[in-house]
């Protein structure tokens, strides 16, 4: 024991970042819980019973197994980590480490459990559960877990040496739990505040979505309405569009034959005054993708290629561009991207998702999952993407019309007749205006809650940084210093850990 804290000594005395209280004491993780401790299975009587956790199975917001999300494992071989209830796993790549996907082990039903070769499992032998589960989510750890991480750009991880070596700070163990005691009542504190957060966003997007629809309904300019005659009015500006559409190609020509189709209003429901349906065909120049096979010419400069993971939250996002080297003059002309183009997803998990060029870009283009729409008249663009993001309007056209369950897709035709409720300019201009005041107040309040949110993520790890100074519950100087402890060694070894300690693996 005295080589052991000799050799602690050493090693800690270098990440000791601060001093700790009489009866504390530093000490490597290895020497209060075992990392990676051998276990069998000997003792499981049902084998069904047997849960295999997956990384998506260990929540980083309440630091839980979410134990439905288990699934069985008979036959645990060579792959797997084990553990049991009473360790804590430890998700060690990127970026599960560092969103603090870090576990206490509690309520498997056989005891025993499997999981991915991502965790490291730690036994606690001389510290309580939960304090080393709060010491190994707290941010101070994490970020010099992080520091240590080694192995290939994206697939970084925590050596399982570093964890060994890596200093805690060890109270004793009546004042461990006392600490853990403490922090439960402060963040159960804080949970609810974040509840309540919780039920503001909920309460937001359901706003968001309800002004969108009134939007485009005329709901939301009814009394707008009331108060304004128009000079010119929806059907009025389908006509204008044709008459640009016949001057720009001639009679007949710039769409496709399926879109000159008269438009059915049998069963379309009844629009305000002034207001016509059309169809997305009727009011853009085109609606067109890029074709396959760009990749081969992506490269690190260039123009931009506008990718489905650029449209988000109906914004255009270029802070991860690609870039290509253009490799055909006739799929740039049709392909380049202009100012109050209107941007589709037509491919993948975000299909429907829409976005609308505000800028002037430098040279860009879009690929083939990604339908690029021009209106004919521009002072419509921004209304076609208010219609295309409301339910019940154009999002929920485009969601009937996607096909194929594994990879949903839409074809350019399923976009050209998505049916629109156009409005007269005017009020297109008023509905725009409004929905901007109400977007920059949903703004700022969302801004708020992501503050609310930051400060209560800083004060839960300044509870934490308080619980490991020392600072958090009061020393009694009858309690049995740390180091008395260590030199016992365990102090409380589940049975389990007794009986399943040693032995080869299954499979090794």
């Amino acid at each position: 024991m005295e080589a052991v804290a000799a050799w602690r000594d050493r090693q800690c005395a270098a990440e000791a970042a601060w001093e700790l209280p009489e009866g504390w004491c530093w000490a490597p993780l290895e020497a209060v819980a075992p990392v990676n401790p051998l276990t069998t299975f000997q003792d499981i009587p049902d084998k069904e019973e047997l849960a295999f956790v997956p990384m998506a199975a260990v929540s980083e917001e309440t630091g839980r197994i979410i134990l439905n999300q288990r699934r069985p494992a008979k036959d645990v071989a060579k792959g797997y980590v084990r553990f049991m209830n009473g360790d804590v796993i430890f998700a060690k790549i990127t970026p599960c480490m560092e969103n603090g996907k870090v576990a206490p082990v509690s309520g498997l039903p056989s005891q025993f459990g499997a999981g991915s070769t991502e965790f490291h499992v730690l036994r606690p032998k001389s510290v309580d559960q939960r304090y080393l589960w709060y010491w190994l989510v707290s941010r101070r750890f994490r970020l010099q877990a992080q520091r240590h991480m080694s192995g290939s750009a994206g697939q970084l991880r925590v050596p399982v040496d570093y964890i060994r070596r890596s200093s805690m700070p060890v109270p004793p163990l009546p004042e461990q739990r006392r600490i853990v005691t403490r922090i439960d009542e402060l963040f159960a504190e804080i949970a609810e505040g974040e509840a309540a957060l919780t039920d503001a966003r909920k309460g937001l997007e359901s706003f968001h979505r309800a002004l969108l629809k009134a939007a485009v309904t005329g709901e939301l300019t009814e009394n707008w309405r009331a108060a304004n005659a128009v000079a010119e009015t929806g059907h009025d500006l389908l006509a204008r569009i044709k008459a640009e559409r016949a001057a720009m190609f001639g009679k007949g020509r710039g769409r496709r034959s399926a879109d000159a189709r008269p438009i059915d209003k049998t069963s379309l429901p009844e629009l305000p005054v002034g207001w016509t349906w059309a169809t997305i065909g009727d009011l853009t120049e085109f609606v067109t993708s890029g074709s396959r096979g760009w990749k081969e010419f992506y490269a690190d400069t260039g123009a931009i290629f506008v990718r489905a993971q650029n449209i988000n939250s109906g914004k255009l996002d270029l802070t991860d561009a690609a870039f290509v080297q253009l490799p055909a003059k006739a799929e740039g002309l049709r392909t380049l991207v202009k100012r109050d183009d209107v941007l589709v997803t037509i491919t993948g998990a975000n299909v429907t998702v829409s976005a609308r060029v505000i800028q002037d870009l430098p040279e860009a283009y879009v690929n083939q999952h990604v339908a690029l729409l021009r209106p004919l008249v521009a002072e419509t663009s921004e209304f076609i993407l208010l219609w295309l993001q409301a339910e019940g309007a154009g999002k929920s056209q485009l969601i009937s019309a996607a096909y194929g369950a594994g990879k949903p897709g839409l074809n350019l035709d399923n976009i050209r007749e998505v049916m629109v409720a156009l409005p007269p300019p005017a009020e297109a201009a008023e509905i725009i205006s409004r929905v901007h005041d109400a977007l920059s107040a949903h703004s700022d309040t969302i801004a708020v809650l992501d503050a609310e949110a930051a400060d209560a993520a800083h004060l839960k790890q300044s509870i934490l940084k308080a619980g490991f100074e020392g600072r958090l519950v009061p020393q009694h100087p009858d309690d049995e210093p740390a180091t008395a402890m260590l030199a016992r060694g365990a102090f409380t070894q589940p049975a389990a850990a007794r009986k399943s300690r040693g032995g080869p693996r299954k499979g090794e």
